[in-house]
C-alpha cells in the first residue's frame, strides 16, 4: 500500500470527494482515506504525477508521498 499526505481535509464531505477522485485514476485500488491524519492509502501503481493532476483544480494539495507501507 502506498501513503499520500494530503492538505485540505476538513469534513467529511472531503473525505469522500477524495475517494471519489482516487477511485477514478485508471490503475488504484482500495483506497481509503483518513480525515484524522490527512491521508490516502491505496494499492496500485501511478506515478506522482498522475495523481498530482488528479488533484488539480481541486481544494487539495499533496504535502508528502510516502513510501510503500
Amino acid at each position: 500500500m502506498k501513503k499520500v499526505l494530503i492538505k485540505g481535509i476538513c469534513c467529511k464531505g472531503c473525505q469522500k470527494q477524495l475517494e471519489n477522485i482516487f477511485n477514478n485514476i485508471y490503475g488504484i485500488k482500495n483506497v481509503v482515506v483518513s480525515q484524522e491524519d490527512c491521508s490516502v492509502v491505496y494499492d496500485g501503481y501511478v506515478s506522482k504525477r498522475v495523481i498530482e493532476q488528479a488533484l488539480k483544480g481541486t481544494s487539495f494539495e499533496i504535502d508528502k508521498f510516502l513510501s510503500e507501507s
